[in-house]
Order: structure tokens, then sequence, then C-alpha cells
């Protein structure tokens, strides 16, 4: 719970494909850093046959030091613009507790964010 002065801004990532070598680089089925794109394909698409891959997707972050492909909540993940709304908003919120430490009922997150993009609050 640091101060909103020190959040530093969302880190963006990118959606790959479910058939990248570099989505399946490292894990159980591949313990290799390079997995031949040709074994990567017939994992890969065996496991979107079963259904193992419905709710997931790989994204690739690059975190400046290191860089890493993480599978992906299809339903958590948004666009770098409605991330940074999000992030804009919740350091208002988190301002305006601040700046009103007597408010008995906290303002809601919805509040703070543009009217196009009030679907990205929690209910």
């Amino acid at each position: 719970m640091s101060h909103p002065d020190n959040w530093g801004k969302p880190i963006g990532g990118q959606v790959i494909d479910f058939t990248d070598p570099r989505a399946w680089a490292n894990t159980p089925q591949f313990p290799a850093d390079n997995p031949h794109a040709g074994d990567v394909m017939g994992v890969a698409l065996k496991a979107k046959a079963e259904g193992r891959l419905d709710n997931v997707i790989p994204v690739y972050w690059d975190f400046g030091s290191h860089r890493r492909v993480c599978w992906e909540l299809v339903s958590e993940v948004h666009t770098f613009e409605e991330d940074i709304a999000l992030w804009k908003a919740a350091k208002a919120m988190k301002w305006d507790e601040l700046i009103h430490p007597r408010r008995r009922k906290p303002r809601t997150l919805a509040e703070f964010l543009p009217e196009t993009m009030q679907h990205l609050a929690p209910a």
C-alpha cells in the first residue's frame, strides 16, 4: 500500500498465438528454452482440441530486466488503454481516500473511470 505517487505505470503485454514456441518454453511439456516449433504445434493443437486452452491465452510480458510468457485468463485480459484507465482511476481513488480520510462511505472505482469504461469497474 504505497503512496500513489510511487505507483509505477502498468506494463504492456503482447498476446501471442497459442502455438508460439515461446508460450511453451520451460513448461512440463517442453523443459527447454527453445522448443522445436513442430513439436509445439502438435502439443498445442492437442491441448486445444481437448479444451484445455479454452479460457486462457498466452501473453508475452517484457519487464525490462527479463521477458516472460504467462498464460492469462481471457476474461482478465484488457487492452493497454483500459489498463491505463484503470490505473489512473485507482490512483485517483486512493488520492481521494488520502485527502478525505473521514469520509464514511468510500467512493467506488467506477466514479473515477470515464463513462465509456464503466464496464471495467468491478461490481
